[in-house]
């Protein structure tokens, strides 16, 4: 049980809808582990409501925020400052609110990710070649982690009426990363050709995610066992990409490591934990999972 005290520290999730989310579990179960006075919130709400809940948050004892779809893209203009992780692309999913009041926005999705594929698949980042499936928030945090860490060779495929729109976040991320990730449209083609030419695949679409556990974006047949295969949908855990990925010899990579990746990160942030129970918190991942009924596609 989870309970508010008058000095508890709130940490909010705001997003639309948010009760899919693990986070609350995950972070609460930790600062209860750990004998922290917290409490992480998720807090459902309008576009038009944005603006006033995050210039008024810190009224009501909240030391910071996460943000989640389809706040990402827009939070940033409500924010004080930007960390280099949100600078490049704009795309926030933490807040982190300063003694002085302040309100600077970060990037963990990226950085989680990164730390995931490194810790848990034990890749060096500039040895491989990344396709990125999906060209939203998440694929362009992902895009900027990488190239933060040394990845030369990255290229995102994009439906057609997101083109423009992956176009001017890409645009940011070359700006500083020149010539390291190329976008080009998404359909069977370019599919076929990128899995011939990259080695890490990484899906973040919104395709197969709960309650549409059994759609698929591309033919897995298409798969080689040279392939590391990652989901940065986690709802369900094993996703009927990755279960047909691992029939064909892949490698494979949940998307709930990045999701207790880059909790850990907003951990670190928010309330100064430097050693964030990693694998703790993934058990906890699964414990919500399976509660949910939605380990499994």
């Amino acid at each position: 049980m989870f309970n508010a005290k008058v000095n508890t520290r709130f940490f909010g999730l705001l997003g639309n809808p948010v009760g899919q989310s693990a986070a609350p579990f995950m972070h609460n179960s930790v600062y209860q582990k750990l004998g922290l006075d917290m409490l992480y919130v998720p807090l459902e709400l309008e576009m038009e409501s944005l603006e006033t809940v995050v210039r008024t948050m810190q009224l009501f004892n909240y030391a910071g925020t996460g943000v989640t779809m389809p706040f990402k893209t827009q939070v940033h203009k409500y924010v004080d400052g930007l960390a280099d992780s949100a600078r490049y692309t704009e795309v926030v999913n933490t807040i982190v609110i300063e003694k002085d009041g302040r309100k600077i926005g970060h990037n963990t999705d990226g950085t989680g990710f990164v730390e995931s594929l490194e810790k848990q698949a034990g890749l060096n980042i500039p040895d491989h070649r990344y396709l990125l499936l999906g060209s939203g928030g998440a694929a362009t945090a992902i895009a900027c982690a990488l190239a933060m860490r040394g990845a030369t060779a990255m290229r995102s495929l994009c439906i057609r009426q997101d083109y423009a729109y992956a176009e001017t976040l890409y645009t940011r991320v070359n700006a500083h990363f020149p010539s390291v990730c190329e976008i080009d449209e998404m359909n069977d083609t370019t599919i076929r050709k990128g899995l011939e030419e990259f080695d890490v695949i990484i899906h973040a679409t919104k395709v197969g995610l709960y309650p549409k556990t059994g759609d698929i974006l591309f033919d897995p047949a298409l798969l080689s066992s040279s392939h590391l295969v990652c989901d940065v949908v986690y709802v369900p855990m094993e996703t009927k990409l990755l279960v047909e990925a691992e029939k064909r010899g892949c490698r494979t990579l949940s998307g709930l490591w990045m999701n207790v990746y880059q909790a850990a990160e907003q951990m670190r942030l928010w309330a100064g934990i430097e050693e964030p129970p990693i694998d703790f918190m993934y058990q906890c991942g699964i414990e919500y999972l399976r509660r949910e009924g939605k380990l499994t596609a």
